[in-house]
């Protein structure tokens, strides 16, 4: 009589989710929130209808920069892959160094590990996305000030100034910290992640990450 030992095995099944996309889709949604709230009020004086307009442009604006980070580490996560001929040990080492870099950092430090021109700095796209990462970072870290006294609010104005069509429900003299919020804004803040990202996976011989025919419409800002 023979007898079987019967030898149990268990598969695991490991998945990942990446944000990147996810993020900049998030904006496009907010992005049009603040696009139908402008036409429903079109030719309106000033109201409450504007708080939702600042509510989903700040939104937006938060989720297009918190896609361009997901990229970044997106690309680091798959550093083995993205990144060949370097040992696993030093990238490793290198990613805790630039991890902690400015967000653009990043992908400038990704180009010169792929031998590739880093992108100009001084040059759009770079200085579009910059401007939204600064217009990201001083809602954040918003400080008040009066508008006889501005000055951080004056610069940020002052950089922002054509990038977009401020608002037209307000009259301030600044872009910011009012007049920003606006689809026009919204608008070129996700046209601006996507610009970056399109010129950077130029340079450095990627796919596009954010380029699909099923995204087309949730990535229509």
């Amino acid at each position: 009589m023979v007898s079987g030992i019967g030898i149990a095995g268990v598969i695991t099944v490991a998945t990942r989710m990446n944000f990147a996309v996810q993020h900049l889709m998030a904006a496009a949604r907010f992005s049009r929130a603040v696009k139908a709230v402008e036409a429903a009020h079109a030719g309106e004086q000033f109201g409450d209808f504007w708080d939702e307009i600042l509510h989903n442009s700040v939104a937006c604006v938060f989720a297009c920069v918190a896609s361009l980070e997901g990229y970044a580490n997106e690309l680091f996560d798959d550093r083995a892959n993205v990144f060949p001929g370097y040992a696993n040990d030093l990238l490793d080492k290198l990613w805790e160094t630039f991890e902690q870099k400015p967000i653009l950092e990043k992908f400038q430090f990704a180009l010169l590990l792929k031998g590739k021109p880093e992108l100009d700095r001084g040059a759009q796209p770079f200085q579009c996305a910059s401007a939204m990462i600064d217009l990201r970072n001083a809602l954040t870290h918003f400080k008040p000030e009066w508008t006889n006294e501005a000055v951080r609010h004056r610069k940020l104005s002052q950089r922002l100034n054509g990038m977009f069509v401020p608002s037209a429900f307000l009259s301030d003299e600044l872009v910011f910290p009012r007049r920003w919020a606006t689809h026009g804004c919204t608008k070129w803040s996700i046209e601006s992640v996507r610009s970056f990202a399109e010129q950077f996976e130029l340079n450095a011989g990627l796919p596009s990450k954010y380029t699909r025919p099923e995204w087309n419409q949730k990535l229509s800002p």
